[in-house]
């Protein structure tokens, strides 16, 4: 028996091992350069280690959120990032309301638990033109990002609300859907 490929244990090597997903639609010109669709799927799939295209790329985000702040009170903040964790109440059906998800950054993940990769989310809040960036390891979640932009999906119009499933830290699931 021939060894086996060590991305996919099923596929012999030598052969060629179909990609976890095919890239449909190119990604945005804005998100050519952040990640690669199928890295960012082996990763979470395979639990790969995520290589990031450009590992400065969060050092530079927050040096320019404080060197572009509109007012002393955001300059002595510490991070304008937010984790989607702790944003949305840990209850069935919280959500972030209807937002565009309207720029992606997928980063290696040292958590230790979950995928080896997180993502960073610019989104805009589509009643109140809110604009706020969050971070978040959640595997479905960013499956569901992943696929939507796969079939060139982008902005991505959304919400993003908790079920009433549980991960075993026992905080409810984030699931996508459509905008209301």
């Amino acid at each position: 028996m021939p060894p086996r490929n060590h991305h996919n244990p099923d596929t012999p090597t030598g052969e060629i091992a179909k990609p976890i997903i095919m890239e449909h639609a190119p990604l945005p010109p804005e998100l050519e350069s952040k990640f690669s669709l199928s890295a960012w799927a082996e990763s979470l799939v395979n639990g790969v280690p995520y290589v990031e295209p450009d590992p400065t790329y969060l050092s530079r985000l927050l040096i320019m959120q404080t060197l572009t702040a509109a007012s002393l009170d955001e300059v002595f903040e510490q991070n304008q990032i937010r984790r989607l964790q702790q944003s949305v109440p840990n209850v069935p059906d919280a959500g972030t309301g209807p937002i565009a998800i309207n720029d992606v950054y997928v980063t290696a993940s040292d958590f230790g638990e979950g995928a080896p990769c997180y993502v960073i989310l610019g989104t805009t809040h589509l009643e109140t033109g809110e604009v706020a960036k969050y971070t978040t390891g959640a595997q479905q979640l960013q499956a569901q990002i992943l696929a939507a932009l796969s079939f060139g999906r982008w902005p991505i119009h959304c919400n993003i609300k908790r079920i009433d499933r549980k991960d075993r830290g026992g905080r409810y699931l984030f699931w996508m859907y459509p905008p209301e």
